[in-house]
């Protein structure tokens, strides 16, 4: 599995491994290996290129020393600059002793493995390498940098040219919080060793460290004892619903979606045609009449439930006793995409909330309408809800983005962007929910406290209706029997991967949600799901 670590649980998982014969010595060689390997798929063959390694004292810099003699093996020529002093770890003497024998002459600034503390030699190696690798810190840095890194940083990001690398973590980002220190390096890729660091995904500190590779360094999966989160893979695809040959509707699922209203039509659209097309046996929207005629020539395989409008165009008063009746026929409830906000709306989001025996995915107005009463979601809770009859009997899915995650937990967006992965696991253990923070690198974080991080998905995402379309996604899986973690998982994963495929043929801003919709069933034949 991959795994996204805190500095500690990375400390840990590495001790675990030594322990179990895979050696602190052995594990830098295996990440100076791989990081020569994911090079070479980068740049191509590295004969007569000429690259620059900045070593800090510590094992980063071990790391940083068994790279560069893997590019003179090679015959790349590396320069090997020790920005502070010589190796102080066990592991980082041992590669020096090893590796590094030559000194530095003027009229060979590129020589391999040398050291120096002058800095026209090292600005004039800079200068005319072809690529610049950071292997300084790693893990170990929090604070600020000392003024002499600081400037050595600045150099390198504002007059190097050439392509940038950091191993592990950028040199200047805390590796936990993800806070960026002035002056820090600045990379275009990142090699991430082992298992991704926390503080990388957090906001902005994501999109200051470049394209992410995560590298294998030999440490098996029983050494992760602990870790914040896991990332969403290809295995999430086996929860799929088998399509056997006697198959008929009824075995996937009956998916009522409450959704749309006259200033909102399409909202309902486009999370009816994502459940059809994920496979749901039978969608049902509820909504207010204008919005059920102006959708029925465009989705014909839709059933209905006809909704009276006020004066603002939302489901009347009447909208929820009329739901209410009709819940019970249901294997899962999609509730909130455009259905507008007003007290009725308020009441037709209680009433599912409290009635419903079958999945909820709540998205949108529904999240907004939720938050002006969150105590709704509570269990057996007599302080909130008097009726014991009412409590909640559902499971429910959340999906807000950063704005309404914030409404619902009273956190600024910053204080939410800047560790995602714990604000989200704090509210799903809190109220018993399924969380799904949208964003980059979406989270999802379950009520027992796992948490995942889904890397599918692309800037072209970045548009109005695309939640609409997982909301219908995530809904069509739930109606299908699919347990709510694992639909939401899978929804997230594949609403994601529809659009890496789709910008292999569409401009990003070209990018637009029914697309994600349409192409959702040649994805899935694709990847050979049914």
């Amino acid at each position: 599995m991959n795994y996204i670590v805190t500095s500690r649980q990375m400390k840990t998982a590495e001790e675990n491994a030594n322990r179990k014969g895979i050696t602190f010595s052995a594990m830098m060689d295996n990440a100076g290996n791989a990081c020569y390997k994911q090079l070479v798929k980068i740049v191509g063959e590295v004969r007569d290129m000429a690259f620059v390694v900045l070593c800090g004292r510590g094992n980063n810099g071990g790391d940083g020393i068994v790279l560069a003699s893997k590019i003179k093996e090679h015959g790349g020529l590396a320069l090997c600059v020790f920005v502070s002093d010589l190796p102080s770890s066990a592991c980082a003497r041992e590669k020096y002793a090893k590796h590094c024998k030559s000194d530095i002459h003027d009229s060979e600034p590129l020589n391999y493995a040398l050291y120096t503390h002058r800095e026209d030699i090292i600005e004039k190696a800079l200068l005319n390498c072809d690529v610049i690798i950071d292997c300084v810190f790693g893990t170990g840095f929090d604070g600020e940098l000392e003024p002499k890194l600081a400037s050595l940083f600045k150099f390198v990001n504002l007059n190097c040219n050439v392509l940038k690398i950091s191993v592990d973590i950028p040199s200047g980002v805390n590796p936990d919080t993800g806070k960026v220190a002035e002056s820090a390096f600045m990379p275009a890729v990142t090699f991430m060793l082992g298992a991704a660091k926390k503080g990388l995904f957090s906001h902005p500190c994501f999109d200051f460290s470049g394209n992410l590779i995560l590298l294998d360094i030999g440490i098996p999966d029983e050494c992760y004892t602990e870790y914040e989160a896991v990332f969403v893979g290809e295995e999430i695809l086996k929860h799929i619903p088998v399509r056997k040959k006697s198959s008929h509707k009824g075995d996937f699922g009956k998916l009522l979606n409450i959704a749309g209203s006259e200033k909102y039509i399409g909202a309902a659209l486009l999370s009816s045609k994502a459940a059809l097309k994920c496979g749901a046996g039978i969608v049902t929207l509820a909504s207010v009449r204008e919005v059920c005629r102006s959708i029925a020539p465009a989705i014909p395989e839709l059933t209905y439930i006809p909704l009276y409008a006020d004066g603002d165009g939302f489901a009347d008063t009447e909208a929820a006793a009329t739901v209410k009746e009709k819940l019970s026929g249901f294997s899962a409830v999609a509730l909130g995409c455009g259905i507008g906000i007003a007290p009725q709306t308020w009441d037709l989001v209680e009433t599912v909330l409290k009635n419903a025996v079958c999945p909820i995915i709540l998205d949108a107005d529904g999240i907004y309408l939720l938050s002006l009463n969150i105590n709704v979601l509570k269990e057996n809770d007599s302080s909130s809800i008097s009726n014991a009859n009412s409590v909640r009997k559902s499971k429910v899915i959340l999906t807000p983005h950063p704005l309404e995650f914030s409404r619902l937990t009273g956190l600024s967006v910053h204080e939410i962007q800047s560790d995602r992965i714990r604000r989200a696991r704090e509210f799903a253990t809190k109220w018993d929910t399924v969380v799904v923070l949208k964003g980059v690198n979406t989270v999802i974080a379950a009520p027992d406290g796992q948490v995942f991080m889904n890397i599918t998905g692309n800037p072209g995402l970045a548009k109005g209706g695309t939640g609409d379309v997982l909301t219908g996604i995530i809904g069509s899986f739930a109606a299908q029997g699919v347990k709510p973690l694992e639909a939401a998982l899978l929804g997230v994963y594949l609403h994601g991967l529809v659009a890496d495929r789709l910008a292999e043929s569409v401009a990003l801003p070209g990018l637009m949600p029914s697309d994600i919709a349409d192409f959702l069933p040649f994805v899935m034949k694709e990847i050979a799901v049914i």
